[in-house]
């Protein structure tokens, strides 16, 4: 007699094959890192040790799949520098001291402050109409759009109407097609995360005011003053110190999502969505691509390209370094930087691109003080998990960048998390 399966075995055997795959994945991903221990250099002061502490538990717990870095500036001294695990795992290349990785969008922080110090020498002012400056933009109702429109993703402009080819940036192009854009929603009435666009308007920005670009302004009037091995656009006689980037697995991607669900919900919004904008967005530049298939910031020619909402290059000491002499007086008045303390945008919104809320203010993303009530930390999280914080109060820098990339960025990433919380812990 030959058994029959009903729909519900049938539903229950699939059930339990997915459930085995789920924990064989998920437990797979749990196996520590060979290299964790050994590769791990650098340094922290007394009170900070359990941020080591818990850097080397990232390579132990297997977050840590290449390499990453993590520093730690307070009132002006660096009290924790550590790096460790592979720049290029494919070639055995370990991290060291002055390997470089990509910040993605922490870049849009980098510009932001060179935004700033235009402000503080009174070339611009936050409220200036982007046309007085570049009278052009203000075609097809671009006219009333305002330099903190565009710092705080209100110019209506996530995409162009045209495409950018590779062979567009450096040249004219660019500004002649965001001069014809025509905004997705009457700019200054919604916010949506402008994630190339930002660098590529306030690029245009920077030349009308000063006459460099971005990448040029930032190199001469900050990084070289103050000893920054820092730039927009990899060096190319640097890229050898440049970390090759990773981008997670399937085991990851559950292990993630079992820790932190509302990762699902970032995915969604990041994949599933009826308006077309994301592909929009990403059909501006195709050439700029993070794909699985092709991930085109390892190629020189693109990581060297100035690209000031993408394309910063450092170490972690370098980035932590540069916003603690901020936080010190060292590149802006102490006036101007007390206006960078608290969001411009921080009321409950439908952010138009990634449609959850975020505080937003002068080029950077915000979040509430961890310890100081009706406060904030500012700074940008980057693509991959990525990490600026800047606490204001407390005098405070810390920077986490790694080269094998998270499936949550922000607090969805659960390594750069986990340190930030001991750095508030020591």
């Amino acid at each position: 007699i030959r058994s029959q399966s009903t729909p519900s075995s049938t539903m229950q055997s699939t059930t339990l094959l997915l459930s085995s795959i789920i924990s064989i994945v998920y437990f797979r991903s749990l196996l520590p890192s060979p290299h964790y221990d050994e590769s791990i250099k650098g340094y922290s002061l007394p009170p900070f040790k359990q941020v080591e502490q818990d850097f080397r538990l990232n390579f132990a717990d297997n977050f840590e799949r290449e390499g990453a870095s993590v520093a730690v500036f307070h009132k002006g001294e660096l009290v924790v520098n550590l790096w460790g695990g592979y720049a290029d795992s494919t070639a055995e290349r370990v991290w060291r001291k002055d390997t470089q990785t990509l910040l993605f969008s922490a870049t849009k922080g980098i510009t932001a402050l060179c935004i700033s110090l235009l402000v503080d020498r009174g070339k611009l002012r936050y409220d200036d109409p982007i046309v007085k400056h570049w009278p052009e933009y203000g075609a097809n109702g671009k006219e009333n759009t305002t330099v903190e429109d565009v710092l705080t993703h209100k110019a209506g402009i996530p995409f162009l109407d045209e495409r950018v080819y590779f062979s567009d940036i450096g040249t004219d192009e660019v500004r002649l097609k965001i001069e014809r854009a025509k905004p997705a929603w009457i700019p200054g009435s919604a916010s949506g995360y402008h994630a190339v666009t930002f660098g590529f308007i306030l690029d245009e920005l920077i030349k009308k005011v000063d006459g460099r670009d971005t990448a040029l302004f930032f190199k001469e009037e900050i990084a070289i003053v103050h000893g920054l091995d820092l730039s927009i656009g990899v060096e190319k006689n640097k890229f050898h110190r440049q970390a090759r980037i990773t981008l997670p697995d399937w085991p990851e991607y559950v292990r993630d999502i079992i820790r932190d669900p509302r990762i699902v919900a970032m995915l969604g919004i990041s994949t599933v969505r009826f308006d077309g904008i994301i592909e929009k967005i990403t059909a501006t530049h195709s050439w700029l691509n993070f794909g699985y298939d092709m991930f085109t910031l390892n190629d020189p020619d693109v990581a060297s390209l100035p690209l000031s909402a993408v394309t910063g290059v450092g170490t972690a000491h370098d980035v932590a370094k540069l916003f603690s002499l901020l936080l010190q007086g060292e590149i802006i008045s102490n006036s101007t930087l007390s206006g960078l303390h608290r969001p411009t945008l921080d009321t409950w919104h439908i952010e138009q691109v990634v449609l959850y809320p975020v505080m937003k203010g002068h080029g950077f993303f915000y979040d509430p003080h961890p310890t100081v009530p009706n406060a904030f930390t500012f700074g940008h999280p980057g693509y991959g998990g990525q990490m600026v914080h800047v606490d204001p109060i407390n005098d405070l820098t810390v920077v986490y960048l790694s080269n094998g990339l998270k499936t949550g960025s922000g607090e969805l990433c659960y390594p750069s998390q986990r340190l930030l919380r001991s750095v508030y812990a020591s």
